[in-house]
């Protein structure tokens, strides 16, 4: 794919504006910027996630973008950064299941200075889902643990349930983790619902995901991978990734396993 066939006209999300008719932090993927870090950065995102050449090992994420299911958020730098992350992600897990069943809000951080090793982003990664739930106001969803290191546990926001994925210029060899601009996708738990271990759907995709995973990626496939639910499955293990596969302490916690008390 190439930049000139991303649509730069200003972007019409074809969804109702935010309740107190605020402008919509979100950006349907075929109507993106046309100028700047914006463009820049989903050019990148789009070129990888549809290149013919190198598959991406998520055929549902491939898939969103090209039918157009998921929504882009454009996060500038500087102290507003996660209040506009909140604004983008309560508007998103408003809409989401209107979406349909393969949904996600994938955001774009811009670039920040300070950030230039992988422990910087991690670190950044970690403290703006912290600060997400001290933002949140809603109930805890029903049936999902808020103790991670529960196997019910999801991050969980606006009372939705998602699952996180975290991409950086640092990942270098887990491509499919690289990104040129920090990236945090949220996708929620609900599109996961016909994939659970055991269905036909589900063990087919994991069989696909894993074989184009193993071409992708520089490094074999890391064994944090899991399925929601298992006992032996920690969900915020898989967030952020590190560029190898060297084990975790045994002892490790979430980073922010005390960071909303509810």
């Amino acid at each position: 794919m190439t930049q000139s066939s991303i649509s730069t006209r200003p972007h019409d999300l074809g969804e109702a504006t935010p309740a107190d008719n605020s402008p919509s932090s979100l950006v349907h993927p075929h109507h993106t910027p046309g100028a700047g870090w914006q463009l820049a950065a989903v050019s990148a995102f789009q070129e990888r996630m549809l290149a013919d050449d190198a598959l991406f090992p998520c055929i549902f994420g491939v898939d969103a973008v090209r039918k157009g299911t998921l929504r882009y958020a454009f996060i500038p730098a500087g102290a507003d950064r996660v209040p506009a992350l909140a604004r983008a992600l309560a508007e998103f897990t408003g809409i989401a299941e209107s979406l349909g069943s393969r949904t996600s809000i994938v955001v774009f951080f811009e670039d920040d200075p300070t950030l230039s090793t992988m422990e910087d982003y991690e670190r950044s990664f970690w403290s703006y889902l912290a600060e997400l739930q001290e933002l949140d106001q809603a109930d805890w969803p029903e049936g999902v643990s808020k103790d991670p290191a529960d196997p019910s546990w999801e991050f969980s926001f606006n009372g939705t349930p998602l699952f996180v994925v975290a991409n950086t210029p640092e990942h270098k060899d887990r491509r499919s983790r690289h990104s040129d601009f920090f990236t945090v996708t949220f996708q929620p738990r609900f599109v996961f619902n016909d994939l659970k271990a055991g269905t036909p759907t589900g063990d087919r995709a994991r069989v696909v995901i894993r074989r184009r995973l193993k071409d992708y990626d520089r490094i074999p496939q890391t064994p944090l991978l899991g399925s929601y639910g298992d006992p032996e499955n920690r969900e915020w293990m898989q967030y952020f990734l590190q560029d190898h596969n060297q084990p975790l302490d045994p002892a490790a916690a979430c980073p922010i396993n005390h960071a909303r008390s509810v």
